[in-house]
């Protein structure tokens, strides 16, 4: 491959603009400063209990969440940050459960079923719904349409066989919008072992569900395919839920001024909402907590870094990074001032490192970052794009603005998250406060830096990066939908 001279130069320039210093002595001095507070004398475990167990599960809308925002707005004001305030954005309806799910077999025996209603489904109709069972072993338009008949009036049953491998989110999402027009009364879909909720929901933008949709356990899922096999299968099942229209709900941010270069920004954030069936320790009471250590840590040490730090707990991350993506929709103008993004979202295992999305220039651009992060076990990068669309760092990157999310193991995490064992004895504080270090050392190191971390991407870069990471239909779905800038 073969450059123009011209290109050749305008690459030569801007390698070197976004070049990495080495990290001065003062950096590198403060950096131990915050290193030795957050791993000696940190307050992140005692912010994740506040969240988790004086708190409680924080729905996105609901009263705990509204608690939560004053809570974390009391935070940031103690630490003496400066423009603490909240910012609204729209949920399109506010969801919880009132009255838990029941269900059973009919026929050919009964049985009871462990059963829950998913996150943001409606209400079954007065007296449950009743009706037979119908396996789809493809979650595809086509083998919806060559069922057509015997859809409509029945309870469609999917599981993870059904979406085949390795399925886009836009395939999924396509798929469950078809089966709307079929006329069935509801939906199942198989969740974890029988008595264990794994909550979520079917729409990606905090709008109620056209139709009931429960989940029932893997093993309960496993006998009703059995029983298919050898003729009808009739189960009834009821619950309800509290459902409030459009609602305001808030975003809270918080910030330390840059002292030579306040109008650029690094941003710290993660999400304050969670799910109900705990009280969300791990997703993502590690994170928020992560914010405001982060923020406490750096206003102690007395050094604010040239660049301004801004510090965000996003609501709505669980129903469709909704606060996240508002936030971004409502600053457009502000992007190019935002030099980083830093996203925890990942639960409080041992730190490894940064997911960069798939961008090798600021796995480069960390490079002089790394040595910071080596005796915390931590200065390694990839550029996995696995949770691309997962978290509060997809509208940011949509519009090419440099990311990095906290790269650690996750086996302990997806074991728990969404789930009741989601509390706050899941976590370990020497852990937790690893990865609060890491954030608090790289952020810094950003935001300190006499270079910026790495440039912004055009619009063709990051169609190219969405292609590379086999998600560029996703975007498109996402974007056609409004969902996404």
């Amino acid at each position: 491959m073969r450059l123009s001279a011209s290109l050749l130069l305008t690459a030569t320039l801007v390698s070197g603009a976004f070049a990495q210093a080495p990290v001065s002595p003062d950096t590198r001095a403060a950096v131990g400063q915050l290193v030795g507070d957050i791993m000696v004398s940190g307050k992140a475990y005692d912010y994740d209990r506040q969240l988790a167990d004086d708190i409680g599960p924080r729905l996105t809308g609901s009263d705990n969440y509204v608690h939560a925002v004053s809570w974390a707005v009391d935070q940031f004001k103690s630490l003496g940050l400066t423009n603490v305030h909240t910012e609204p954005f729209t949920m399109p309806a506010l969801w919880e459960p009132e009255v838990a799910a029941t269900g059973k077999i009919l026929e050919p025996r009964l049985q009871t079923l462990h059963i829950y209603s998913i996150g943001w489904s409606p209400s079954t109709p007065e007296g449950g719904i009743k009706g037979n069972v119908i396996y789809l072993p493809q979650l595809t338009n086509e083998a919806l349409d060559a069922q057509r008949d015997k859809l409509r009036g029945n309870i469609i049953l999917f599981d993870l066989a059904s979406l085949g491998e390795q399925p886009t989110i836009t395939q999924i999402l396509k798929s469950l919008a078809h089966l709307n027009d079929f006329a069935a009364q509801a939906i199942l879909f198989v969740g974890g072992p029988n008595g264990s909720e794994s909550a979520t929901a079917f729409t990606f933008d905090g709008t109620i569900s056209p139709i009931p949709i429960a989940q029932i356990g893997r093993e309960d899922e496993l006998l009703i395919k059995r029983m298919l096999e050898r003729g009808p299968v009739t189960v009834q099942f009821s619950f309800k839920n509290r459902i409030r229209p459009a609602t305001q709900v808030n975003n809270v941010i918080a910030e330390i001024p840059g002292r030579e270069l306040p109008n650029e920004v690094v941003i710290v954030a993660g999400h304050l909402d969670s799910w109900h069936p705990a009280t969300g320790a791990q997703d993502n009471g590690t994170g928020a907590a992560t914010v405001i250590e982060v923020a406490r840590a750096i206003k102690a040490t007395g050094r604010p870094p040239r660049r301004t730090m801004r510090f965000i707990l996003f609501g709505g991350e669980e129903q469709g990074i909704l606060g996240s993506t508002s936030y971004v929709k409502h600053h457009l103008a502000d992007m190019p001032s935002i030099a980083a993004v830093l996203i925890s979202d990942t639960g409080a295992q041992p730190a490894k490192g940064w997911y960069v999305m798939g961008r090798d220039d600021e796995q480069k651009a960390l490079t002089n970052i790394e040595p910071l992060l080596t005796g915390l076990g931590s200065d390694k990068t990839t550029t996995s794009t696995e949770f691309l669309f997962q978290t509060d760092h997809i509208a940011f990157d949509l519009l090419g603005v440099p990311t990095l999310v906290l790269w650690n193991d996750t086996d302990k995490y997806f074991k728990l998250h969404h789930k009741a064992s989601d509390s706050f004895d899941s976590v370990v504080q020497a852990d937790l406060n690893q990865g609060v270090a890491t954030t608090a050392v790289t952020a810094y190191a950003i935001a300190d830096s006499a270079q910026s971390f790495a440039p912004h991407y055009t619009h063709a870069q990051i169609e190219e990066m969405l292609k590379d990471a086999k998600q560029f239909d996703d975007y498109e779905y996402f974007k056609s939908a409004g969902i996404f800038p």
